[in-house]
């Protein structure tokens, strides 16, 4: 069972718990339970960023051994030109926007970090450092792709197989489809704790409100 698999049962029961057996008139799922999940997290990340105290060591996960095939930067799939084959693998799309959302990207033995951008004009000026322009480095596409993952090319690296990448990701689910590549899916934080709060109080309040409602008076009169 994956990470939000787990939250949005926990979730449920509570929410069935907390109606006191009036759940038979909820049209609660599981699946939309694990999209405002992740939604609310998103929501949780913002909030704590904008205050300065997101905890971004206890929001980090490692994709393992991530496989690299070949693939044209330019993309042009309407054009009839070849393009430029470069190292390519996908990640999950991460959180630029709280620190960068890497915290390393290279080799699969975490011993050789790459230097990495989101900017393609930025990773254009890397050839011209002063110290380290033929090191490896890794241009991070931040708009999704077919598959709702991040192109990363790598330049610098001809003989790479494989990649380690560990970040804060925006979409848990998304990391499930690496299987054996991730260290730990089910790592919980205070996050979680704080998710599941706000989501059973947002949902009881909810129907119970629903439940409230005042209904129709059916007595006949004498």
């Amino acid at each position: 069972m994956g990470y939000y698999s787990k939250l949005s049962s926990a979730i449920y029961n509570d929410i069935i718990s907390g109606l006191r057996g009036a759940h038979s008139t909820t049209s609660l799922s599981l699946e939309q339970l694990e999209d405002e999940i992740s939604e609310e997290r998103l929501t949780i990340l913002k909030e704590y960023a904008l205050k300065g105290i997101l905890p971004k060591k206890d929001l980090l996960m490692s994709i393992n051994c991530i496989t690299t095939d070949c693939k044209y930067i330019e993309n042009c799939q309407c054009s009839s030109e070849i393009g430029t084959p470069t190292i390519h693998f996908e990640i999950p799309q991460i959180l630029t926007e709280y620190g960068g959302g890497i915290e390393y990207i290279g080799s699969a033995n975490k011993q050789n970090s790459f230097s990495w951008y989101t900017s393609p004009i930025t990773a254009t000026y890397h050839k011209y450092k002063r110290f380290g322009k033929n090191k490896p480095y890794v241009y991070i596409d931040i708009t999704p792709n077919r598959n709702n993952l991040y192109d990363c090319f790598v330049f610098n690296a001809p003989m790479l197989q494989k990649v380690t990448v560990i970040g804060v990701f925006k979409d848990m689910r998304q990391l499930e489809e690496y299987g054996c590549c991730l260290e730990d899916v089910n790592n919980m934080t205070f996050i979680d704790t704080e998710i599941k709060k706000r989501l059973i109080e947002k949902k009881i309040r909810y129907y119970r409100q629903f439940q409230a409602q005042v209904l129709p008076n059916t007595q006949v009169p004498e």
